[in-house]
């Protein structure tokens, strides 16, 4: 075998080495960055809100008796939201309520009842 055609040989092997590499790389590094996204999506600061109960809804639910419902909450500072609470708290129509305002890294806001 000539040396050139070796060294061509020899250069296209690397090549084709090199790219099997970049692609596992690559997959590496999108896992990486889910994880890293997950990560953000855990780190939760919780901030606690009043408002007034606007409206209650049934839950739709698959279970025949469900034991929750909807309730609508205005919070003083403005927004209108809808959290999930108990029938068994006996919540009506303006009462004033406690709400859990929670704020993730990620920018995603999620509300529970305290």
């Amino acid at each position: 075998m000539r040396d050139e055609t070796r060294r061509r040989l020899n250069r296209a092997i690397w090549l084709e080495r090199a790219k099997y590499i970049g692609i596992g790389l690559g997959i590496l590094s999108a896992i990486g960055l889910a994880f890293g996204y997950e990560t953000l999506d855990l780190k939760v600061d919780d901030k606690e809100v009043a408002g007034v109960v606007r409206d209650i809804e049934p839950l739709v639910a698959k279970k025949v008796a469900a034991s929750g419902e909807n309730v609508i909450v205005k919070l003083d500072g403005g927004p209108v939201i809808r959290i999930l609470a108990y029938k068994s708290r006996g919540l009506k129509i303006g009462d004033k309520i406690e709400v859990m305002e929670h704020h993730h890294a990620t920018g995603r806001v999620t509300h529970t009842l305290k």
